[in-house]
């Protein structure tokens, strides 16, 4: 029912700290841990050569530039409500940190949903699926960013670039709320689990990856580092290389108050994930001319996975005549499936019809028109989602 999960890990868990039981968190983590995927040696080499082919291709493209947010406030019975004031705190810590990187945030919207089934999620779980998949806004084209308690104490986690397609429902970051300016964790307060988290979402590893083996975090000017530092150990140094470890590198474990950088090297990894696997992210989406673009909960019941609306999108995408835009359907009703083009012209009505529940798809031929980007909007009810594909000839 649902696309492929990113994959999981027994080293996410083990970085989730001793909980053996997914669940609540009580109190703060003795020490920073982050849910993020662990890479594969094959996923590695494949995000290598994918890099180098976009830099001997490119012609001096800059990086960077202005990041929506859409900030997704998850409580349980009000706990976890954070202010309007922490957000904004949070968004300028966003902002103060990539300083100087090319990349800034705006906050684009703030919703607010009391739901424990969600509060306690964990990174793959079916709770983090029905909260996603309920509450994203346009994730090809805006950062979104879910606050909740973790079970398992984690304080975040993201999915990198090359995870999933960028229009997928899993991108985003999810951080712990006290883990936000002025938060009740002491040590992990100032907003820079979300920095960390968002450094993953551009792409980039943890300082301490691979250890003291080459290539490391795949960065030039990150020294080796054989495991992650906690606290501030300024001068500590694991690896025989050149240069201490980087604990004050925003990608390390260290307490918020030791984080204060990126590298050059990192600020340009950044510039090509994206530009490889997030190309949309700066661009504007048809579909906020055309209507909300996010998904609202309407009557389908979040709670019970095989009940879920899921629009799968384009495959292939990119493509170069024709290609499946494939949904399922939870329930019968009035289904209206479009195509519109990035100036929010409608360019095909693919369906509008009744279908019943189950699993469909519609071809969308593009003989005639001219490539770039385009974006499928598929409505039901009060329900409306859209992604973007890619024509190529």
């Amino acid at each position: 029912m649902f696309p492929t999960r990113p994959r999981l890990t027994i080293a996410v868990l083990l970085l989730a700290g001793v909980a053996a039981v997914a669940g609540a968190a009580e109190g703060p983590p003795a020490q920073r841990t982050c849910g993020t995927p662990q890479p594969t040696r094959v996923e590695r080499e494949r995000i290598r050569a994918s890099v180098e082919r976009f830099r001997a291709e490119r012609t001096g493209r800059a990086g960077g530039g202005t990041i929506r947010v859409a900030f997704h406030v998850i409580t349980s019975n009000h706990q976890g409500d954070v202010t309007d004031t922490q957000i904004a705190k949070q968004i300028a810590e966003l902002n103060r940190a990539y300083k100087g990187t090319g990349y800034g945030f705006a906050l684009a919207s703030v919703d607010r949903t009391d739901k424990g089934n969600w509060f306690h999620m964990t990174p793959g779980s079916n709770a983090e699926v029905n909260a996603k998949q309920a509450l994203v806004v346009d994730p090809a084209h805006t950062l979104n960013i879910y606050t909740c308690a973790p079970g398992q104490f984690i304080l975040g986690w993201a999915y990198f670039p090359n995870s999933v397609p960028e229009d997928s429902f899993w991108h985003g970051v999810v951080v712990h709320f006290e883990s936000l300016p002025g938060g009740a964790f002491l040590s992990y307060n100032l907003g820079r689990t979300a920095v960390h988290e968002v450094g993953h979402y551009l792409g980039l590893f943890h300082t301490f990856q691979g250890g003291c083996v080459a290539p490391g975090d795949e960065v030039d000017d990150t020294p080796f580092e054989a495991e992650p530092a906690f606290g501030c150990p300024i001068g500590r140094n694991t690896c025989a290389q050149p240069g201490t470890d980087p604990v004050q590198n925003y990608m390390d474990y260290t307490d918020d108050g030791c984080l204060i950088e990126f590298t050059r090297g990192q600020d340009d990894r950044m510039d090509d994930l994206v530009a490889v696997y997030r190309p949309s992210l700066f661009a504007t989406s048809s579909a906020l001319l055309a209507g909300r673009t996010e998904i609202e909960p309407a009557t389908i019941d979040l709670d019970e996975p095989s009940r879920a609306l899921a629009f799968r999108g384009a495959l292939p995408n990119p493509f170069r005549r024709e290609t499946a835009v494939r949904f399922s359907l939870p329930v019968s009703g009035h289904v209206q499936l479009r195509v519109y083009d990035i100036a929010g012209k409608l360019v095909s009505t693919l369906v509008d019809a009744p279908l019943p529940p189950g699993d469909h798809s519609a071809m969308f031929r593009a003989d005639r028109l001219p490539s770039g980007m385009y974006f499928t909007v598929l409505r039901i009810g009060g329900v409306q989602i859209s992604r973007s594909v890619i024509l190529t000839r």
